[in-house]
Order: C-alpha cells, then structure tokens, then sequence
C-alpha cells in the first residue's frame, strides 16, 4: 500500500495558499499576476416610483411628492449628499437637499415634497448626487396662466399711472 503523505501534504499547501489568496495581501499578489480584480463600486440613482412622476401641475403652487432611491455598491458604507432642482424657464432653484448614509451594498431611499413653481410652460426636476456626479430627472407641465380679464387689465394700467 503506498504512502498517502503526498496526497495529503499537497492538499494542505492548496489549502494554505487559497486562503492567503483571499487576504488583502493576497489580492495584491494576484493583482500583480493579473489573475485578480477588484470588485467594481459604483452607486444607482432612481426615482423609486417612476410611473408616479406627475406630468403635469394642477396649480403653480402646487407641491410634488419627489422619491428617489440611492443603492451603495461597494465594500464600505458611504455619505451622499444630494439635491432637489427645479429648473423654470432656465432658472435654477434648490427645493431640498441634505446628506444620506448607506451601508456597504446598502440602500437608502429619500422623500420630499417640494412645491417646483411653475411660470414658464414647463418645470424640469432634477435630483442630483455631488459625488460621485450623478443626476435624474423628469418634466412637467405648467397650467396655463390665467388670461386677464379687460376690466382687471384697466385697473392695473390706471393704478400704474
């Protein structure tokens, strides 16, 4: 019967060298033999309902519910800051902001309810990550501005006189 030591002995060193593999330091000399890359990080922005989104505003002073979603893809936890814009007729304005922390591989989901004001024939929201730079966004309708009737139009040019 021959001597299984061999055996044995080899499988012990493929067992020892597969866990120094999955140390840092290892990844680092797999790195270097080209055998080994990192896992990719990256983070998602959506809106979490987006069928919600409203197309159009009833009011110009109407509020919008406004709910994204942020999904950390990585190994360590992370802060994001963020930002709601309503952009109207080229005008930028920051309805809300603030800063979320996710956990590693974690998500993280915001709400708010910003009034966009609507003077132009259409609003655009914009939900924005500083870093990594990232945004979404969506458009609306405005409500058409209410005519002036004649006799308001007259008092108005007589109170300006």
């Amino acid at each position: 019967m021959k001597s299984r030591w061999p055996l044995i002995l080899l499988a012990v060193i493929a067992l020892v060298c597969v866990s120094l593999a999955q140390t840092s330091p290892g990844h680092t000399a797999l790195a270097a033999a080209g055998i080994y890359e990192e896992p990719a990080t990256y983070t998602e922005l959506a809106f979490t309902t987006p069928g919600a989104m409203p197309d159009a505003l009833p009011l110009p002073t109407a509020s919008v519910k406004v709910s994204f979603g942020i999904h950390n893809v990585s190994g360590a936890p992370r802060s994001y800051d963020w930002s709601v814009v309503a952009v109207d007729s080229g005008v930028s304005k920051v309805k809300a902001s603030g800063t979320v922390l996710t956990a590693a591989q974690g998500r993280a989901s915001v709400t708010k309810s910003v009034v966009p004001g609507c003077t132009g024939s259409r609003v655009q929201i914009v939900v924005s990550l500083a870093s990594p730079a990232q945004s979404i966004n969506f458009w609306m309708t405005c409500p058409p501005a209410k005519a002036k009737t004649p006799a308001k139009a007259k008092a108005k040019a007589k109170a300006s006189r």
